[in-house]
């Protein structure tokens, strides 16, 4: 039986089902087949919906249009009688046209008789072309029904800003002429998107560049497994680019045993974690491990932090996004396979985190001895950050930063596993190379972005003792699992070395 053409497009819909048709019909019809919406998808999520309640601030008057996603009619007969009203902004306002519901962040104008400004609004910090394409569908359905426009524009993050000073955390990018040529066409790009749904059948779409862009799919693992692509993939090569992984698969070469090595003018890299892979045996290249140890000093402090940055900074001198620590482990070991002691530290208040962090780091670190950081630009960068915001402690801090030392280059330079998958993430290489016990399995605070929300209900003060006791425990060892796990790994490059 059909289906029924009528069904009504959402604007995020009809973004999907221009990305790709069969992810529109998969999401409306076999919403089970998605891979579900991790912490880091739902952090963004939840993120853009702080974004929004900023931005209506900049319109005091504004009506918000509260009538729940589930009830669009409500939602539309709300937005009618606001603009009859002589509201002079409104937040979330709904309108369906040619069977196509848009819920608009932002709507206002000078005066009742007066025609209206779009706004789109972003957590990003730039105008990005998909964000042109959400404004210009939007557009298209208020013209449709009746409303008149008199610009449209996307309103971001400007990351400038300095807390504790917002009036300038917004930038706002008129795109009314860019989106002028993809208007034109919506109109087959719904009549298009209205007949795959009212088909009994899935689109067949082959897979290809469009599953990443401008958004992973999040049918993309279901599709990938249904085209028959192998766990241990071309996919999986690393340092290998987007297109160059394309050409293989598109020649039949998406599993590595295919693929023509001879003639394949990959790097000799890759060609050792293809052959490593094929063959399980791990490739280790201990001359090249042994000369970048030989550097190291011991002691050796073995450091991580967790940071959070928000689009909204809450604390003096810092912009949207930068990465705030609020919290660090350190292993520390004064010889090769020899004892380790630790020293950590979180904060657990709303207050500014970073005076009583560097006052915990400078004990813990010492004068002396290379400071082991995996992928150690970011820890740089924070301890940078710190040395401005604490000037009384800047050049010790600093001190550090000359101190610190990477093992990430000497696994992507001398090591392959084919457990890495094409990553050298230290969540990664460590279960590799260490074994399942040095997985994050099973962790209560598996990642960074779980470490980030976790701090964010442990700091609120309606969080009850019990919550917050249970949340500090888990960040601990999260934590904690990143340092340790430095630790056994330096161990173990010392061990190939020698």
């Amino acid at each position: 039986m059909p289906r029924n053409p009528n069904r009504t497009l959402s604007k995020s819909r009809v973004i999907k089902g221009i990305q790709c048709p069969k992810a529109l019909y998969l999401a409306t019809f076999r919403p089970e087949l998605a891979t579900p919406i991790g912490p880091m998808q739902q952090a963004i999520f939840d993120q853009g919906h702080q974004v929004g309640i900023e931005a209506q601030k900049r319109f005091p008057a504004g009506v918000l249009i509260d009538a729940p996603y589930t009830d669009p009619e409500g939602a539309i007969e709300q937005t009618h009688r606001a603009i009859q009203s002589g509201a002079t902004a409104i937040f979330e306002a709904a309108f369906r046209h040619e069977g196509v519901l848009v819920r608009v962040d932002i709507l206002h104008r000078e005066r009742a008789d007066s025609p209206w400004y779009l706004l789109e609004v972003k957590s990003t910090t730039k105008a990005q072309e998909q964000q042109v394409r959400d404004a210009a569908v939007q557009a298209w359905v208020l013209r449709g029904s009746g409303i008149e426009l008199q610009s449209v524009a996307v309103m971001h993050i400007n990351n400038q800003c300095v807390f504790p000073d917002l009036s300038n955390l917004f930038t706002v990018v008129d795109v009314t002429s860019d989106i002028v040529a993809f208007t034109d066409e919506i109109p087959q790009i719904v009549a298009r998107l209205h007949a795959v749904l009212a088909s009994n059948d899935s689109p067949n779409v082959e897979i290809g560049p469009h599953c990443d862009d401008p958004y992973e799919c999040d049918f993309k693992d279901h599709c990938f497994r249904e085209k028959g692509v192998p766990e241990q993939s071309v996919f999986e090569i690393p340092g290998l680019g987007s297109k160059q992984k394309w050409l293989f698969y598109e020649s039949g070469q998406s599993d590595l045993a295919k693929i023509d090595l001879e003639n394949s003018k990959l790097k000799l890299k890759q060609r050792i974690a293809i052959e490593a892979t094929i063959t399980g045996r791990r490739h280790i290249n201990p001359v090249g491990i042994k000369t970048a140890l030989r550097t190291w000093q011991y002691p050796l402090f073995h450091l991580d932090f967790e940071t959070i940055g928000h689009a909204v900074p809450r604390y003096h001198g810092i912009r949207p996004y930068q990465q705030l620590p609020f919290q660090f482990s350190c292993h520390i070991q004064d010889r090769p396979g020899g004892p380790i002691r630790h020293a950590e530290h979180l904060h657990e208040d709303t207050s500014d985190p970073r005076s009583e962090l560097t006052r915990a780091l400078l004990d813990a670190l010492g004068e002396s001895g290379s400071v082991v950081a995996y992928n150690m630009g970011f820890e740089a960068g924070c301890i940078r950050d710190l040395a401005q915001a604490c000037p009384d402690d800047a050049k010790r801090l600093e001190q550090i930063r000359g101190r610190l030392v990477d093992p990430l280059p000497i696994f992507r330079a001398s090591v392959y596993d084919r457990e890495f998958h094409g990553s050298f993430s230290i969540k990664y290489v460590a279960p590799a190379i260490l074994g399942k016990a040095l997985s994050y399995d099973g962790l209560p605070v598996s990642n960074g972005v779980e470490a980030q929300i976790a701090f964010d209900e442990l700091i609120r003060p309606d969080t009850a003792p019990t919550r917050k006791s249970e949340l500090k425990a888990a960040m601990l060892a999260y934590c904690r699992r990143d340092t340790l796990a430095m630790v056994l790994l330096v161990d173990w490059l010392h061990s190939v070395a020698r």
